[in-house]
């Protein structure tokens, strides 16, 4: 005789290890194409620097960082001026090497010896040049013009020379372009009409408004035509001008 029993299964206090068995995965890196610069690129920069829009941009950030460079550089002089007082300490530097200079001057003369020396040499200049052309017409000036020049370009002065002077002349060219002009031109005034007239030393002057002689250089035709008739009494007689004075 069989019996039915119900079926219990035993249950364990630890748990049971399950091992599952994981494939291998393998990530495949696909190659990225780079691409530094395309057809419409090289077109817009062509068309930025035919425009003149490249030009403007560079310029204007060029101007834009000196600007602001121009404003940190000011203002960070203005904060170490606040916090040391340097422009103050420079004033008084300053005052005090003036006042030193001015007794040097008043114990030693320097500023009568220098006006005094410039003067005689401006004076005394034509006979300077004429002495040193004589003496380079010599032989052995000459010679030693030949020598003075190949030590000048053998040891190195010249270039330093040259390269001082591209440096030196696009400030002390325009300079020394008014000083020669300056003594090429005369400016005055008429003393007939009062005009303010302009004209070259080289050349007669007359005045626009009135026509009047205001300015004949020495050596013109109408100066040579008489002189011999007034040669002792050009060099015994120095220059007059007449001047008519009208009381109102």
């Amino acid at each position: 005789m069989a019996s039915s029993l119900p079926w219990h299964p035993v249950l364990t206090s630890k748990p049971q290890k399950h091992s599952f068995h994981r494939p291998n995965i393998v990530h495949v890196r696909r190659a990225a194409t780079i691409r530094a610069f395309g057809r419409s690129d090289i077109d817009g920069f062509a068309q930025r620097v035919r425009s003149g829009e490249l030009w403007r941009s560079a310029w204007r950030s060029a101007n834009d960082g000196f600007e602001l460079f121009v404003y940190e550089t000011r203002k960070t002089a203005e904060r170490i001026d606040r916090r040391y007082d340097v422009s103050g300490r420079f004033s008084v530097v300053a005052q005090s090497a003036a006042d030193r200079a001015r007794e040097l001057d008043r114990d030693f003369e320097i500023t009568q010896r220098w006006r005094t020396f410039s003067l005689d040499f401006t004076r005394n200049l034509p006979r300077y040049r004429k002495q040193l052309n004589d003496f380079l017409d010599t032989p052995l000036g000459r010679s030693f013009a030949t020598l003075f020049f190949l030590w000048f370009a053998l040891s190195g002065w010249l270039f330093r020379f040259l390269i001082f002077a591209t440096w030196v002349l696009p400030f002390a060219g325009p300079l020394l372009i008014g000083a020669i002009a300056n003594n090429l031109v005369i400016k005055g005034e008429c003393p007939a009409c009062r005009k303010p007239f302009v004209g070259y030393k080289s050349q007669t002057v007359r005045c626009a408004s009135c026509g009047n002689t205001v300015w004949q250089p020495k050596n013109d035709f109408f100066s040579r035509g008489d002189r011999g008739s007034n040669t002792s009494s050009s060099k015994n007689q120095p220059d007059i001008i007449d001047v008519e004075f009208e009381e109102k």
